[in-house]
């Protein structure tokens, strides 16, 4: 997906999440029970800070910063974008970042990030308001489960393998798959992680599948199973599901 594209989609989302979040801001947030919306959006505008501060000095020292009590939690999140978008547009994709995904050091790995944390964190922030849920970009979508699938889970389980072993042998004993359109994903367990590709396997316990949008949210636990087929064992899917929410507290 295209830099400019993410871009464009990390702006519109969180105008999107700022437009429900006004006048809400004590509303709960039914898909992360113990916060607000305020708790949700001054997380927003602290992932925005961080991000920010990692692309111009490296990984912060301490945080969160001094907050200031009089900076309004919206204002907060308003100004935390402006000045994440303020240090993508100077600089190119490829230009050296520190981020926590090791084979990836540079601002393109978090153009990419904030775009994908934006439209989850808008749906919670329409959740929360009671709207409707705005539509997703569909290669957003796409881009956002090869995202979960591939650096989460994917390369975390072989970052962390001694944490995470146990978990991937009794909940994915066997491949799963993840389609959607004609984009496929084999989650593989190997040796205690969990190895991820995109060639059709036969030997998968199920196939998990949807439209882009409303498969990207039930894989982030942010969507139910309205649109999600399960071709064969349907709790070999519930499975993944479960192990999937270890790799994404």
């Amino acid at each position: 997906m295209q830099f400019s594209r993410l871009t464009s989609c990390l702006t519109a989302d969180a105008a999107r999440m700022a437009k429900a979040a006004e006048g809400n801001m004590d509303a709960r947030v039914p898909t992360c029970p113990e916060w607000t919306m305020t708790d949700l959006l001054e997380h927003v505008a602290h992932v925005y800070m961080h991000k920010t501060e990692c692309i111009r000095n490296g990984q912060p020292k301490s945080w969160p910063p001094p907050r200031d009590p009089e900076v309004p939690t919206l204002t907060l999140m308003r100004q935390g974008l402006g000045d994440l978008l303020a240090e993508f547009t100077p600089r190119e994709p490829a230009d050296a970042a520190y981020t926590w995904y090791d084979p990836d050091q540079t601002v393109g790995f978090w153009i990419r990030r904030m775009a994908q944390e934006t439209v989850i964190h808008r749906v919670d922030a329409e959740l929360a308001a009671g709207v409707a849920l705005g539509p997703i970009d569909e290669e957003l979508a796409v881009d956002g489960i090869d995202e979960l699938l591939r650096i989460f889970v994917g390369w975390s389980s072989h970052k962390w393998a001694e944490e995470v072993a146990d978990s991937i042998g009794k909940l994915l004993p066997k491949p799963v798959a993840v389609t959607s359109g004609d984009t496929t994903w084999v989650l593989r367990p190997v040796d205690g992680s969990i190895d991820v590709d995109s060639e059709a396997a036969s030997d998968v316990a199920v196939t998990i599948s949807g439209e882009p949008a409303p498969l990207l949210l039930w894989l982030w636990r942010r969507g139910d199973d309205e649109g999600i087929q399960f071709d064969g064992d349907e709790q070999a899917a519930r499975a993944l599901h479960e192990l999937i929410k270890e790799f994404t507290q």
